[in-house]
């Protein structure tokens, strides 16, 4: 105890602390911008401002995953344009062929880009973004499909996947990612040898198969099928088109529901920079004044100076 110092000089520090943690305050929400840092500083608030956190930082995930399964979506949709491209050069080249006027020796020629044409359908039902296969479903570390021209649909199909997965938008609603490369690229495939004729791996291999022997009843109705090969891609390409929008708006909606949920955050834990200000400058002159106060009392000892 120090019995030398009185009681008003314990008022008065007293009064010149409380000003001086008013003033701390004060500086604290000018320089971090937030009312509410600790939970301390507003304990009846603070399990609403950390709900709201929670609920930002979960629709900042969600927009981060639908951007992740857009671009793979984005590479699907591209991949099948591309497939539909080549179907437009193969129809070309089967409407030549059956031709009458075509002879074996020009069919023969068309071959060889009929099979590029296969080899590439191929390729592309092996689309990856990322090391991982668009088409492949729930088996997307490795492709579905390689060539092999002894089978009835060109190719070997090197796995069986599950459909793709889904992705849930803000409010838990599922999105599908896409389609495999059997829906795509090889539909109605029952492992007999007998495929519809939108197929689109069988029908370009017919195509080559009849080129090759010189079949031109086989030309023409190899021709029927890349036709009806091509409808059914448009049809999958402007499913990834619905899918890609249906995206877009699940983005949209979450960065609207982020900016309310930002400015709800911002009332509840966000400093009044103006007031503050005046605050501080109203705790200095305060301050200056009770020190001034202070200063013209007679000392009754030295604490009184403390």
């Amino acid at each position: 105890m120090f019995p030398n110092i009185n009681p008003s000089s314990n008022l008065f520090l007293a009064n010149l602390q409380i000003i001086q943690n008013r003033m701390s305050t004060d500086e604290q929400q000018l320089s971090s911008g937030l009312r509410v840092s600790v939970a301390s500083d507003a304990p009846d608030q603070i399990s609403e401002i950390l709900q709201t956190r929670a609920q930002i930082s979960g629709l900042q995930q969600t927009q981060e995953n639908l951007s992740t399964v857009g671009s793979v979506v984005t590479s699907g949709e591209s991949a099948i344009q591309q497939a539909i491209q080549l179907l437009d050069t193969a129809t070309t080249l089967a409407t030549g062929a059956a031709g009458t006027t075509t002879t074996a020796a020009q069919r023969l020629a068309s071959a060889p880009q009929v099979e590029g044409i296969l080899e590439q359908m191929v390729s592309l039902s092996q689309t990856a973004v990322a090391g991982q296969y668009v088409f492949s479903g729930d088996q997307s570390t490795q492709p579905t499909y390689s060539v092999n021209l002894a089978n009835g649909n060109g190719v070997n199909q090197l796995s069986q996947p599950g459909a793709p997965g889904q992705i849930d938008d803000a409010n838990g609603v599922p999105i599908s990612t896409g389609l495999t490369a059997q829906q795509i690229f090889d539909a109605g495939d029952t492992g007999t040898g007998v495929y519809p004729s939108n197929n689109v791996f069988a029908a370009v291999n017919g195509l080559l198969t009849a080129l090759q022997t010189n079949n031109v009843p086989n030309v023409q109705q190899a021709l029927t099928n890349i036709q009806s090969a091509s409808a059914y891609l448009n049809n999958q390409s402007s499913f990834y088109g619905g899918v890609q929008d249906t995206i877009t708006a699940a983005n949209n909606s979450a960065s609207q529901t982020i900016v309310t949920l930002q400015q709800q955050l911002s009332n509840l834990q966000d400093a009044d920079a103006t007031s503050a200000a005046l605050d501080l400058t109203s705790d200095q002159t305060d301050e200056q004044a009770a020190m001034a106060a202070e200063g013209q009392l007679k000392p009754q000892s030295l604490f009184t100076y403390l």
